[in-house]
This record gives C-alpha cells, structure tokens and sequence, in this order.
C-alpha cells in the first residue's frame, strides 16, 4: 500500500495584532467558520481566502430565487384579480366562477405569506412578512 505520508507542520508562527486586527482576524475566522491556522495557510497558498458565506444556510443564490417566487406569486395574483375584474365588468355573474376566484386568490395569498415567515425564519428576520 503506497500511503503518501502527510506533511507535519513542524514551525509555529506567532503575530502581534492590536485590538482591531485581532478582532477582525477573529470575526473572519468564525464567519467563515474556520481556524486562524487555517485562514493563514489559505492567505500563503492562494493569496486570497475565498468562501461561500451563507447566513443561517441561506445564501445571495436562495434569496435570489425566493424573491424570484414571491414575483411570481405577484404576478399570479394581479392575472387572478384581472380575470375578476373582467368577470365583473362584463356582467357574467357566476358564483361558482367567483367563487374559484376568491378561493384562488386566498390560496396564493396565504401561500405568500407561508413563503415570506419560512425566509424571515431562515434568516432570522422576523419582519420579512
């Protein structure tokens, strides 16, 4: 078996940093979830630390796509209301119809708002909704 044998970090690196530095060191470390150790070797070997932030799991791509949905939800929403209104104006007065359409309307309504409390939930905003 031809294991390659993992290189030991033999040097220890030690810094003086002043408040400030150390606390963004720190703030870095923890946002990115990961060890100044860490963070050092990744600044020697690429120059840059690069990461995926996400908040809470939730990153810029998901709330993009959720906002995304919540459009689209608007857009059903005014169609339903125009066909009302037409439906209205028109004198077809067909319980059923309005009916289907207010039920509809609640529907995507109540849907909006189980979509808007899930993302405030996720992101730990409570007034998304």
């Amino acid at each position: 078996m031809n294991r390659e044998k993992k290189e030991t970090r033999n040097h220890i690196v030690k810094a003086r940093l002043n408040d400030q530095e150390y606390i963004k060191m720190m703030t870095i470390c923890q946002y990115l979830k990961i060890t100044p150790s860490t963070m050092i070797r990744a600044l020697l070997d690429r120059g840059q630390v690069h990461a995926v932030v996400y908040e809470n799991g939730v990153n810029d791509q998901t709330l993009t796509l959720l906002n995304q949905i919540i459009t689209e939800l608007k857009r059903i929403g005014n169609n339903i209301n125009q066909i009302a209104r037409v439906a209205n104006t028109t004198g077809l007065d067909d319980p059923v119809l309005v009916d289907h359409l207010n039920y509809a309307l609640g529907e995507l309504t109540e849907c909006k708002h189980e979509l808007l409390e899930k993302v405030g939930d996720a992101i730990g905003n409570h007034k998304a909704c």
